[in-house]
């Protein structure tokens, strides 16, 4: 398969089928990724450190107690299925995978998102819309500034995020020509 094959591959497919290309190229490439890629492995901490701050950000913000409160009421919550299938890719799973996250299917009864746990989502990297969509509890729940500071901090990991994927998507193109 070439490059363009396996890049456009990794955005086709429910979840699972997802996670299934997402461990094929960990199988793949997992191993050089790690050990050889120096500028991978720093954009890997980079992420990390970035999503750290949001999470401070987020738990000062107390938006756990805000979305467990949601995913309990009737018909709650906005990690649904859908999102679970549609917004994430084998890319970002496998980022994931790449900073030690055991990325499984938690659930398949096709109503919530599939990579949400009991304690919320599994994955460390997040699917651009997870982390940009604030709904109206958090909007009307929060002050300007701590909208303004997560806003912040979820640019920074998006940013990050976005430049790995670059650097992936790179080095995949490098071993495929």
């Amino acid at each position: 398969m070439d490059y363009k094959e396996i890049i456009s591959s990794c955005y086709c497919g429910d979840g699972g089928e997802k996670l299934k290309k997402a461990e094929a190229l960990i199988s793949s490439y997992g191993t050089d990724l790690l050990t050889k890629e120096e500028t991978i492995q720093k954009q890997l901490s980079i992420v990390k450190g970035a999503v750290l701050a949001l999470d401070t950000q987020m738990i000062a913000m107390e938006l756990g107690k805000t979305c467990i409160a949601c995913a309990a009421a009737p018909g709650g919550g906005c990690c649904s299925a859908y999102m679970g299938h549609e917004n994430n890719d084998a890319l970002l799973l496998m980022m994931n995978i790449l900073a030690g996250v055991d990325v499984r299917l938690v659930r398949d009864d096709e109503i919530e998102c599939c990579f949400l746990a009991e304690t919320g989502c599994i994955l460390l990297f997040k699917p651009i819309f997870c982390l940009n969509y604030l709904c109206s509890r958090i909007q009307k729940g929060s002050s300007e500034k701590q909208l303004r500071l997560l806003e912040q901090e979820t640019g920074t990991v998006l940013t990050a995020q976005g430049q790995l994927e670059l650097l992936i998507i790179g080095f995949l193109q490098s071993q495929n020509r």
